[in-house]
């Protein structure tokens, strides 16, 4: 096969992509590149068990809204995404006298 007989290397429409959550439970999705990462969210938060409001979904350390997609927030094959669970408020275990 000559070098002009292979087909280029084109970026595949679709990623996959791994969403970890506290207890290092992984979850795999695979999801166009230009299509809002919610459907996956709300995938995940199906699987799981909880409501999507509960979850903070995190890649490199910056929070990841609804409506952004895989190419907007910079998304690559095999990346993980992190799933926090929110927490309100907050307990105190100092008195102040």
């Amino acid at each position: 096969m000559s070098a002009s007989d292979k087909k280029p290397l084109v970026p595949s429409s679709h990623i996959t992509v791994k969403i970890k959550s506290q207890d290092d439970v992984c979850v795999y999705f695979r999801i166009k590149r230009d299509v809002e990462v919610r459907k996956m969210m709300q995938a995940y938060s199906d699987k799981v068990g909880k409501q999507i409001s509960t979850f903070r979904f995190l890649f490199d350390g910056t929070r990841i809204k609804f409506n952004q997609t895989p190419n907007e927030i910079g998304l690559e094959e095999e990346d993980e995404i992190e799933a926090f669970v929110e927490q309100l408020g907050g307990f105190s275990f100092f008195r102040r006298h």
